[in-house]
């Protein structure tokens, strides 16, 4: 007779913030003995309320009778490739900053002016400023400030 081994996936991100806990411990026991949670959202504090960061050594815990695996930084595991997928995606916008000046090409383009999250002192990104408590100001409006001239166009 087979036994059906569940495997649950959290993968949870809500950029600049903690990860919101999902599963709880009393979730958990509901689930079969054998069944594995895969916690993605570790590097943000982990969805699951039994998570707790392990590494690719020691990868692998149990909390009554559930395998966790809560590798924190997953990408590690396949450091190469990660590398060449994380500068395929962000080369152009380096490229762009680096040719430009960061207001500038924050000013044209949006996808740059969403990845700055400290400008001149100031936390530009809400989740950020949310997570640690601190002032928001809107990324335009400090680069407004900053250079008079930027009407970001």
């Amino acid at each position: 007779m087979a036994v059906l081994v569940v495997v649950l996936v959290g993968a949870v991100l809500i950029p600049g913030a903690k990860a919101p806990r999902l599963l709880t411990r009393q979730m958990l026991g509901l689930m079969k003995k054998g069944s594995v949670v895969v916690d993605v959202a570790i590097d943000q504090g982990g969805c699951f309320e039994t998570s707790k960061p392990t590494t690719h050594d020691d990868c692998i815990y149990e909390v009554d009778g559930i395998i966790h695996y809560c590798v924190a930084n997953m990408p590690g595991a396949v450091s190469f490739t990660a590398t060449q997928a994380l500068t395929n995606a962000t080369l152009p916008y380096a490229l762009e900053i680096a040719d430009n000046g960061i207001e500038p090409a924050a000013g044209r383009n949006p996808e740059i002016a969403k990845g700055v999250n400290i400008y001149k002192g100031m936390v530009t990104y809400e989740g950020v400023a949310e997570a640690f408590d601190m002032d928001f100001k809107p990324v335009d409006t400090v680069l407004a400030a900053s250079n008079p001239a930027n009407t970001g166009g």
